[in-house]
């Protein structure tokens, strides 16, 4: 889902390291464990929804 948004540009799991998830963003790879990724995406979610979610009612 944020990948078809355009907020990553993808996503690798590698599962041998201490931080498994490398996140691809424009800015570069950013590499984060199983809490961090969540975060993330719980992050990038909210503020790309949120709007929307408490828009009229």
């Amino acid at each position: 889902m944020l990948k078809g948004q355009r907020i990553i540009d993808g996503l690798e799991i590698r599962a041998a390291e201490p931080k498994p998830y490398r996140v691809r963003v424009p800015a570069g790879i950013v590499h984060m464990d199983e809490d961090e990724a969540s975060m993330f995406a719980l992050g990038a979610v909210v503020g790309t929804f949120g709007e929307v979610a408490r828009g009229p009612r």
